[in-house]
């Protein structure tokens, strides 16, 4: 309980019963005057300044506790954590818990109470937004999704035309691509995934087709990016903000996947990154959004190589 300044906390009057008098069955014993004196003035620096019972606004805000569950997308990850690691560090009481696991699983968890917030790197399903039709997003980034090989493959550019016919079994030798003959490992996201969801809109329900049985399928960005690397011979795709110096992003039509070809649209596979709430954000939801949001937390998102929204 927070009480106006220069009073008291109300159990202090219980304290100082307690002091003032020790009570048995058999005998009633007073304390010596200065010894009460001197109890009761403890008692009062105590529940002054130990427990925070008087404070001004900003020793409130610096002590109230928020908790907050954050969980889904693995793209959207790096910018949850990085928001949550500056808003904890400049709001103190504040706990955030940051997990992935998936943009289905943000959309579900959120939907059934289990998350605070959820988050997306796709748009929720037809399906979804029957289910949960008190879904509210809240766009909180854009991302671009990199084709990524390994750094010693000598392929540098693909033509969409040649992505599709990769990701369909068509193309399986790197050799047809003007690289060494070998056999192209192709890499997925699993179903579900709101990567996955992206490059499929994008590269291949133009041509009504879907990704080979053949694929390796890997439930995060980082995990692909592991398995490119690991191998000469691998494909994949993974966000923007994912792509390091272990793998290279190859040119897609002339078009390199870089932050400010996202923005300017010239790059063709790239979407938009969501946070939910299960109805409109409550006190401490919104004060996290509002943060993320903010000119702060979108030089959070730009540092994080991803692209800040609008």
């Amino acid at each position: 309980m927070v009480i106006e300044k220069n009073y008291l906390c109300l159990n202090c009057a219980d304290y100082l019963g307690d002091i003032l008098i020790e009570k048995s069955h058999t005998t009633r014993r007073f304390l010596p005057h200065a010894t009460v004196a001197m109890l009761v003035i403890t008692m009062v620096v105590v529940s002054l300044f130990g427990s925070g019972c008087i404070g001004d606004k900003d020793a409130e805000t610096s002590t109230q506790s928020m908790k907050l569950q954050v969980t889904g997308s693995t793209t959207v990850l790096p910018i949850a954590d990085e928001c949550a690691r500056v808003y904890m560090g400049t709001h103190p009481g504040s706990h955030l818990y940051v997990s992935g696991g998936g943009s289905s699983l943000g959309i579900k968890s959120v939907a059934d109470g289990i998350a605070d917030i959820g988050t997306a790197s796709r748009d929720p399903k037809d399906s979804e937004n029957e289910k949960y039709p008190d879904l509210v997003l809240h766009a909180v980034a854009k991302d671009g999704v990199a084709i990524i090989i390994q750094s010693g493959n000598p392929v540098s550019d693909l033509t969409m035309e040649e992505l599709q016919k990769i990701y369909t079994g068509e193309i399986a030798n790197w050799k047809d691509l003007g690289g060494v003959d070998a056999k192209i490992m192709v890499v997925s996201r699993e179903e579900g995934s709101g990567t996955r969801d992206c490059f499929e809109q994008a590269v291949l329900k133009p041509i009504k087709q879907e990704i080979t049985d053949y694929a390796v399928i890997q439930d995060s960005n980082g995990k692909i990016r592991t398995t490119v690397a690991g191998n000469k011979d691998a494909i994949g795709f993974i966000s923007l903000g994912y792509v390091n110096s272990d793998v290279r992003a190859v040119k897609l039509d002339d078009v390199e996947p870089t932050v400010e070809n996202v923005r300017n649209g010239e790059y063709a596979i790239s979407r938009t990154l969501w946070m939910l709430t299960n109805g409109d954000p409550d006190e401490d939801e919104r004060a996290f959004l509002n943060f993320v949001l903010s000119d702060a937390g979108q030089k959070l998102v730009l540092d994080v190589h991803f692209i800040p929204v609008e």
